[in-house]
């Protein structure tokens, strides 16, 4: 047996391919290449990039311009041209770029691809199990534009809380300085020798607040906000205190946002995804924080099974008492279709369901995308599809640019939970795209009532969003490419999806505990009967 083993590792043409694919995936999963370095010229083309792509494939620009106000992508591309052209570090370039694509992306999925997520595209695409298009060295040496964004701080504040009224500023606490003390209500009367309004004309002329394309009066009601860089530490501000007498005082940056003066509308996440819990005899509760697991799930999806087993163990322990099941997936950001399908759909069925859904997407994009990686985008929404056709294009689309498809689903019943109650749907304005594709197919379908808010939208009908590499830079992006019609023919991506009970807006449970949940406001209200 020795001799055997002997042999076949003495075997040149398997060592030499193993040594090879095992330094690959080392090499890998090392970590990120160096900063890039770019010139003015290469800083600008990936703007000029940014803009190409909406012009040719975003289904959402002009309607973003139209029906929400974006400012317009193209009036401000020579702004955001002389921007990236004149940018001094990769930090600034970030910035300028972040500003243009938050016109770009005002709607749907768009963002910049985590750290995490592009490591295990990386190796995914190794294998042969990711096709986005991107290729692992691509993969890899974007991994230096999150890090940078997580490590970049544009935003600060001051120790203490301000206040503004009628043009006036004031400290909303007390405050100790060098041993100096600044009681509450005190007036913030000078800022690094500015007044608090031409301090304010200024950070927003010559910090990286320029770079916002959208109106900036939000930055009034906080006055000291912004975060001027690693040297940053603080402001001079002069102080009149409520006995009139002045101070002058050095205020440290504190970074990111202030906490807003009431921090209850932060519930304490659990640590499960999946959290069941009985609230009465007859009312059963579960929430589902995401339909994302880990990286790996990318691959395996086993919390999928795992989530539906913990489901139906809560259920058979009922032994059919429950008149009613809320499913809350309030802030729930999306996921995997398959989740929602295998634990939330499916379960729940004692017969087919079958509806029809309608989509658009550019033409250009289906032309110029290659077909292996459309399959890849298409996988994880054609499993339940049994018909696709092609439409004619609602009024003020062209044909020649557009296709539009009704695409009919079916579920069948699987893994029976054997619930026979009423299920209610907890939703949203953070409920986003698998989030909002459930609350779709539950309202299609009928199966379940929805309560709450309207969605955030950016449900998956026609393909996963693509990556969108910037030529560059190497840059990665996640940008919406189908657009989604509601029921009434309005839009998905701008207005979500509509409860079936609209409730007032609430702020969520401070925990997801019994204790809490019965105190919930839209809780209450499905138990009392909506």
């Amino acid at each position: 047996m020795r001799t055997s083993q002997r042999t076949v590792w003495a075997d040149r043409s398997y060592v030499i391919p193993m040594f090879a694919f095992v330094l690959s995936v080392l090499s890998t999963l090392a970590g990120c290449s160096g900063p890039p370095r770019l010139t003015a010229e290469d800083r600008r083309r990936d703007i000029k990039f940014l803009a190409r792509w909406a012009r040719a494939y975003s289904p959402l620009v002009e309607l973003n311009e139209r029906q929400k106000g974006t400012p317009s992508y193209e009036a401000l591309l020579p702004t955001y041209l002389e921007y990236a052209g004149q940018a001094q570090s990769n930090e600034e370039f970030y910035q300028v770029v972040s500003g243009y694509f938050s016109v770009i992306g005002a709607s749907g999925h768009a963002y910049l691809v985590s750290d995490d997520l592009l490591k295990w595209n990386a190796i995914g695409s190794l294998f042969g199990v990711v096709n986005l298009g991107v290729t692992p060295v691509q993969f890899q040496s974007a991994r230096y534009w999150p890090r940078l964004a997580a490590n970049l701080s544009t935003r600060a504040h001051p120790p203490f809380r301000v206040v503004g009224k009628d043009g006036r500023y004031f400290t909303g606490d007390d405050w100790q300085s060098d041993g100096a003390s600044v009681p509450k209500g005190s007036e913030i009367l000078w800022i690094d020798g500015m007044t608090c309004s031409d301090y304010l004309d200024y950070i927003k002329r010559n910090t990286s607040l320029k770079y916002d394309a959208y109106p900036k009066g939000w930055v009034d009601y906080f006055l000291m906000i912004v975060d001027e860089g690693p040297s940053f530490r603080g402001w001079q501000v002069d102080f009149r205190l409520p006995d009139n007498t002045e101070l002058v005082a050095f205020v440290p940056k504190v970074k990111g946002f202030p906490a807003p003066a009431d921090d209850s509308a932060h519930p304490a996440e659990p640590k499960a995804n999946c959290t069941c819990v009985e609230l009465a005899d007859d009312v059963g509760y579960i929430h589902i924080r995401s339909f994302l697991g880990s990286p790996l799930d990318h691959v395996f999806r086993r919390f999928v099974a795992r989530d539906r087993k913990k489901i139906e163990v809560f259920l058979k322990r009922s032994h059919g008492k429950y008149n009613k099941l809320i499913v809350d997936i309030r802030s729930n950001g999306g996921g995997f279709p398959q989740y929602y399908y295998d634990n939330l759909i499916a379960p729940f069925l004692t017969e087919p369901v079958t509806w029809k859904e309608t989509v658009g997407v550019k033409r250009a994009f289906l032309r110029d995308t290659k077909p292996s990686v459309l399959r890849y985008l298409r996988r994880d929404v054609k499993p339940r599809q049994i018909s696709e056709e092609e439409l004619e294009p609602p009024s003020g689309f062209d044909r020649g640019q557009w296709v539009f498809y009704e695409i009919t689903r079916k579920v069948e019943p699987a893994h029976r939970y054997g619930f026979r109650g009423t299920l209610y749907v907890l939703i949203d304005g953070n409920c986003f795209s698998a989030a909002d594709g459930y609350a779709d197919v539950v309202k299609r379908t009928r199966i379940g009532t929805l309560v709450g808010r309207n969605t955030g939208g950016a449900r998956v009908s026609y393909l996963l969003p693509p990556m969108v590499r910037l030529p560059s830079s190497g840059m990665i992006f996640r940008m919406e490419a189908d657009l989604d019609l509601t029921p009434d023919g309005s839009f998905n991506e701008l207005v979500g999806t509509e409860p079936d009970v609209k409730l007032p807006p609430a702020d969520p449970p401070a925990s997801i505990t019994r204790e809490d949940l019965l105190k919930d406001e839209w809780v209450k209200k499905v138990i009392a009967g909506p």
